[in-house]
């Protein structure tokens, strides 16, 4: 059961929207739920989500799409121009700039949901059908505080195809019907471009589009189970699997207080999962390895991303190019200081951790993994470290480097020929981008650390 609230809020460009809030009832005061933001196409309004449909000629539909979420809060609302958000402007007489203004009106909402007393604000699903998929996609792919995504016969520019590849922690689940044919086209899209290893894509057959799919399949198999329960157990699975990320602060033994982002995934109790720390360069702060963080928080690795000393937040102590050289050749204290973090974070298995580093940041994260028996892997993306420390190395490297950078790449050979019996691994690409920098010259980059990352850490 459900306490519904009709609510109303006002978007940044000024629109009223309308809604209803559902909470679950008995919720202990203290107790934070997961919630979703029900959009509907402009051929509907909020209603298409109450599941009032006949199945046969006098039997009702039990459940509907919200009620099937279980305890999870929702907010259906009225995009702009429809149903109780018609005025000052009906949705048929809008232009089309005006259109593509709903992702405003799901923006609002997820404002408005994670605001809630009762509402886990950083837990947070969307579910829209037809063209309102462009918006609430959109929307969804700019708010980190959106976890998961369901698209009904959706409808997606080629532009926001593009844009799904940036969010790899955001999963999305695509259900179409076969002969629909243009959203099967956009769905089958947004599904290859999604880099979340739980994004799904379900095209089913003669059940027609959108919410109506769950009509159809209810007429169409009265005795399976419901269409609603099957989506809503998939976004359920996303709530409970989310992982947990927060701003973190930590010490290190030379007195530097220094800042990251966290994440640890919500596992199976008595199943900690593996980490991986990174590293920066000392032109840039964590914030370069953004996408890489989000790729491996998706494929069940702890990650600590943070700023070195005088770089990013960092920076108590004075900025980098400040300091004097043997207070910077210490940040290896820093790359040791996050291990230790990281290592006792609860759900994290301290002896199977990882570094990813860039340029300086190699030299630093070496320094500090070769005596440091919870170090289990090493991704070098550039840089030059110290020889001693590549040759004290115990575990597997994967060297990235490349040809445009002689010194570098030469080394590299030289390093992994060093290390090639302890399963190292060595990349070289063309041109000269310098460590980080590769991820922009060749996107299959990214994807191929973690891939090589999970068996390194027993996750394959």
């Amino acid at each position: 059961m459900f306490i519904e609230t009709e609510i109303s809020y006002t978007t940044e460009d000024g629109w009223t929207i309308r809604g209803t809030l559902s909470i679950p009832e008995g919720l202990d005061p203290s107790e934070r739920v997961p919630a979703a933001v029900l959009v509907h196409s402009p051929a509907h309004d909020r209603d298409a989500y109450l599941g009032l449909h006949l199945i046969g000629r006098h039997q009702q539909a039990k459940e509907s799409l919200w009620t099937a979420l279980g305890r999870t809060a929702t907010l259906r609302i009225d995009i702009r121009g429809r149903g109780g958000s018609s005025e000052p402007v009906e949705y048929r007489r809008l232009t089309e700039a005006d259109r593509a203004k709903v992702a405003l009106d799901v923006s609002g909402a997820i404002d408005y949901l994670s605001k809630q007393q009762e509402v886990e604000a950083d837990r947070i699903g969307v579910v829209a059908e037809g063209e309102s998929a462009e918006a609430a996609l959109g929307a969804s792919l700019r708010d980190r505080r959106v976890i998961g995504v369901m698209l009904l016969s959706g409808r997606v520019s080629e532009g926001t195809k593009e844009a799904v590849t940036g969010r790899a922690d955001l999963p999305i689940l695509c259900v179409v019907s076969k002969e629909e044919r243009a959203s099967v086209v956009d769905m089958a899209g947004v599904y290859a471009k999604s880099l979340h290893p739980a994004s799904d894509l379900m095209i089913l057959r003669d059940v027609g589009v959108g919410n109506s799919m769950f009509i159809m399949w209810a007429n169409k198999f009265p005795n399976e189970r419901s269409l609603e329960s099957i989506a809503a157990e998939w976004l359920v699975s996303r709530f409970r699997s989310a992982p947990e990320r927060r701003e973190v602060s930590f010490q290190s033994e030379d007195g530097w207080t220094l800042y990251g982002s966290l994440r640890v995934p919500r596992g199976e109790e008595g199943r900690p999962s593996p980490g991986v720390i990174f590293l920066h360069s000392y032109l840039t702060d964590r914030y370069i390895f953004d996408r890489l963080e989000q790729m491996l928080s998706a494929a069940g690795i702890a990650v600590l991303n943070f700023d070195f000393r005088g770089r990013g937040k960092s920076i108590a102590g004075g900025t980098y190019f400040s300091l004097p050289q043997d207070e910077r050749d210490r940040a290896y204290l820093d790359a040791r200081a996050a291990a230790d973090c990281l290592a006792r974070q609860e759900g994290v298995d301290s002896g199977r951790i990882a570094v990813v580093a860039s340029s300086i940041g190699v030299k630093y994260g070496l320094k500090a993994a070769v005596s440091d028996d919870r170090i289990k892997s090493f991704v070098m993306l550039g840089g030059m470290p110290d020889q001693a420390d590549v040759e004290n190395a115990r575990f597997p490297i994967l060297f990235i480097s490349s040809q445009g950078l002689p010194q570098i790449a030469e080394a590299f050979r030289g390093f992994y020929r060093m290390t090639r019996n302890r399963g190292s691994h060595l990349l070289e690409y063309e041109g000269a981008a310098v460590g980080y920098q590769i991820f922009d010259i060749d996107e299959t980059v990214q994807p191929l650390i973690v891939r090589w990352l999970k068996p390194q850490l027993t996750l394959d």
